[in-house]
């Protein structure tokens, strides 16, 4: 029958007491003699036999004939308790080493095994735009059947040139194209040239009052994502991207198409009325030029022919003028532009 070893049984009854301490201190420094001790100390002799018992258990005390007992070195004693213990330590320690080493090698084998499994629905990040750029230009390459694109802003004139040629590949390849841009492209003379070549193209164009952010998907199995200052990710997860496609339907069926004039003056009362329902929610003017795709000046343009049109001058008198007239929807609807 195996037994608990030696420093578990001594220290099962607890650890050493401030009586302890004075008992020990007192055969150390003043006598060997229990009975002397006891006395010196007041302590009733049961409960003086028990801090005995177990300083002697820690082999802190040794008796020294009938009722004498000696004060030992508590690192010997420390020594003797736990020599067992770092032996067990020691053979623990090998057993784990050795496990170690013989499953270690069939890490790389499941490393590999996993890396295998996720090919094809991983996540590629891109650090930076040049990055982007070049990864883009090979993943249209390889579209063959679909592009769907969201853009809350455009960029310069030779962004657009560039984006152009590879937009005139893919259509001439007879993939299917669709892309969403904010309702302010249609008063950007760059960005309104831009949506009358992709209409000419046989691509599908549409705008909406607020676009959410910037999504590009490749034949319903790759998805582009911003991620990080001018990076993006591109994600080939079957279920992100189906989520993802989801989201495209949703804007696109709520979206403006673009005619051959590529002008139509409903599209800008949704621009204002979710510039209202921005400033309704306290949003600031960057926050709300983001939202709707323009810059924060041609935002403040928009406020102020606002406060013109509804006869008031300030912004907590558009926003009750606002509200008088209804056009900050209802109250209890979610807010659907933050």
């Amino acid at each position: 029958m195996s037994t608990a070893p030696e420093h578990e049984a001594v220290l099962s009854d607890g650890p050493l007491t401030p009586q302890d301490i004075a008992v020990y201190r007192q055969f150390l420094e003043v006598s060997p003699d229990t009975d002397e001790a006891a006395e010196r100390l007041g302590i009733p002799p049961a409960r003086f036999a028990e801090s005995v018992a177990r300083l002697t258990a820690r082999r802190l005390l040794s008796p020294d004939g009938p009722y004498r007992h000696e004060a030992l070195s508590p690192g010997l004693a420390a020594l003797a308790l736990t020599t067992s213990a770092h032996v067990q330590v020691h053979e623990l320690m090998r057993r784990i080493d050795s496990t170690r080493r013989e499953l270690g090698p069939l890490g790389a084998l499941y490393e590999g095994h996993v890396r295998r499994e996720l090919e094809g629905t991983g996540t590629e990040l891109l650090t930076d735009g040049a990055a982007v750029r070049h990864r883009f230009a090979e993943l249209s390459a390889q579209v063959r059947r679909s592009v769907l694109t969201v853009h809350p802003t455009l960029g310069s004139p030779e962004t657009l040139h560039a984006a152009r040629e590879l937009d005139r590949d893919l259509l001439a390849r007879g993939v299917r194209y669709r892309t969403v841009l904010p309702h302010t492209a249609r008063r950007q003379r760059e960005a309104l040239h831009h949506m009358t070549l992709l209409g000419g193209l046989g691509a599908q164009v549409r705008t909406a009052a607020v676009v959410p952010g910037r999504l590009v998907l490749l034949d319903g199995e790759t998805a582009v994502v911003p991620a990080g200052a001018g990076g993006a990710a591109v994600l080939r997860d079957p279920t992100v991207v189906s989520f993802l496609t989801v989201i495209f339907d949703h804007i696109w069926e709520h979206a403006e198409p673009v005619g051959a004039g590529g002008e139509g003056d409903h599209v800008f009362e949704d621009v204002e009325a979710a510039l209202l329902r921005h400033l309704a929610h306290g949003r600031s003017d960057d926050f709300i030029a983001r939202r709707l795709g323009i810059s924060t000046r041609t935002m403040r343009r928009y406020l102020a022919g606002l406060c013109e049109k509804l006869g008031v001058e300030t912004r907590f008198q558009l926003g009750v003028a606002a509200e008088r007239l209804g056009l900050l929807g209802d109250p209890r609807e979610p807010d659907r532009d933050g």
